[in-house]
């Protein structure tokens, strides 16, 4: 007994020894090693993350936009030699199993590099984790999340926002613990709440990173296709809205020079709110840092760079973004002839009677000819008497023609366009579907040389919260002289 302490306390001095004093402590209550200052200055909280490929000791090729599919992502930093890390075993395997089923994603990491790849293995092996375990050879997964301890936990919810960072929980012997802030933080995001304990000081042992190399090539692959992916492709891609895809290497090549002109004045990816003022839920801009790579990797020749054996698929026209919806109507519209005429606008009014208030979190579309369609806002309005025609899945769908403009007011239930991603309020949140009020969806579409019919469907997402909240929509002025 009195060897192992010996040991332990050896680990834990080496651990420290390669780091400034001032950033850590060994508080009574841990005995171990513990950050004195939880926020991460290279990734704080809130931070959209971009794109990264890892692979898995189990040969699996992995990223953080196809794992965050499908739910949050824990990203769990772990080590080989760290004693407090080896604790948490029977914990994380337990978190595991109680979450599976609710699609969350765990991801264990080790990033020391004085684990090697063979110790990992054999240390998985007597562990018997059932998630991803990834050796992180040179640092970039850990230094790509801010990771600096272990065991640290990172959650990113399914927008790729990291909301959590820190310990598991608040005490490396079970039987103490009085605070469990992975559980707590994990059912809050999966609630759609907000996490009360945003980060927390992680203690264990220090993660040695290995060096990075002097310089490293920036090449399309690697480094430009993940942001490509991210930010450009929901527009750039064939039969999109964009002038051009940019879905293949050769895509970017070509108008490599217009991508680094439009990224670098930030009049690409759209976004109209002034960057650095205010932080907005789902903000659509580049980091200067991905700016300067774009640009980096114009100035030295566009490399391709070696192939990446996982890529990410491009989303489908026909994906539902956040996921399978609550009510799926389809609805064929005729677009008659017209020249341009930014007022004119199709309307399409749905006719429904759920016998009570409906509370509207989120409404998505799927438009096929997304060429044509310039915007579509949803609204209420009073139930109408007037003879509709009943498609498919049971709903009353009546034609109108409308040229008042489609301005937001407090009916106002949901806006797409062809560069848009929608939003899902958190549960308990909603815009009032009144009860007996028909649902009108305002069309706009672009000039066309002869009349066509397009399909589109409609997805929507209602509260299942018996006292749901109702969101108002607020104009904010422009006007500096305005007092």
């Amino acid at each position: 007994m009195t060897q192992k302490i010996v040991i332990y306390l050896l680990i834990f001095y080496l651990t420290l020894s390669g780091h400034t004093e001032e950033n850590y402590t060994i508080p009574k209550k841990h005995r171990v090693i513990q950050e004195k200052h939880p926020q991460s200055h290279s990734v704080p909280i809130g931070t959209l993350l971009t794109d990264i490929t890892f692979k898995s000791i189990q040969g699996n090729t992995y990223s953080i936009s196809s794992l965050m599919r499908k739910g949050p992502v824990i990203f769990v930093f772990l080590s080989v030699e760290c004693p407090v890390a080896q604790r948490y075993t029977t914990r994380l395997k337990r978190m595991h199993t109680e979450f599976t089923d609710r699609h969350v994603t765990f991801v264990g990491v080790y990033s020391n590099e004085n684990d090697t790849e063979d110790d990992v293995k054999l240390n998985n092996q007597r562990a018997e984790f059932f998630f991803p375990i990834v050796k992180d050879t040179d640092g970039s997964l850990a230094r790509h999340i801010g990771a600096t301890m272990t065991p640290q936990v990172h959650i990113i919810d399914k927008s790729g926002v990291l909301q959590y960072r820190g310990a598991i929980d608040d005490n490396r012997y079970e039987t103490r613990i009085k605070h469990r802030y992975l559980k707590d933080a994990l059912l809050a995001v999966l609630n759609g709440k907000p996490v009360t304990v945003k980060q927390t000081a992680a203690f264990g042992c220090t993660i040695h990173l290995p060096d990075l190399p002097i310089s490293k090539q920036i090449t399309y692959n690697e480094h430009i296709a993940p942001i490509l992916q991210r930010y450009c492709q929901t527009c750039h891609q064939q039969n999109g809205n964009a002038p051009f895809a940019l879905e293949e290497y050769a895509d970017a090549k070509t108008h490599a020079a217009k991508i680094t002109k439009s990224t670098q004045t930030r009049l690409m990816p759209p976004w109209n709110p002034v960057y650095g003022y205010v932080k907005f839920k789902n903000e659509r801009h580049l980091s200067d840092t991905e700016i300067d790579r774009i640009a980096n990797w114009v100035n030295t020749g566009t490399p391709e760079g070696p192939p990446i054996n996982s890529k990410p698929e491009v989303e489908s026209l026909e994906t539902w973004k956040l996921g399978k919806p609550d009510m799926i109507a389809e609805i064929p519209i005729k677009l008659n002839k017209q020249s341009y005429n930014p007022d004119n606008v199709h309307t399409i009014t749905i006719q429904h009677d759920y016998g009570q208030n409906m509370y509207i979190r989120a409404i998505d579309f799927q438009v096929k000819n997304k060429i044509s369609v310039r915007s579509v806002i949803a609204k209420h309005s009073p139930a109408t008497s007037s003879q509709a025609i009943v498609n498919s899945d049971g709903i009353s769908v009546n034609r109108l023609n409308w040229t008042k403009p489609a301005i937001m007011d407090d009916k106002t239930l949901g806006v797409w366009a062809p560069s848009t991603t929608p939003s899902l309020l958190p549960e308990g949140v909603g815009f009032l579907l009144p009860r007996h009020a028909d649902l009108t969806l305002l069309l706009n579409y672009n000039p066309l040389e002869r009349s066509e019919i397009i399909n589109i469907r409609i997805g929507i997402h209602f509260s299942n919260t018996p006292k749901t909240a109702k969101i108002r929509i607020t104009t904010l002025s422009t006007n500096r002289n305005q007092k």
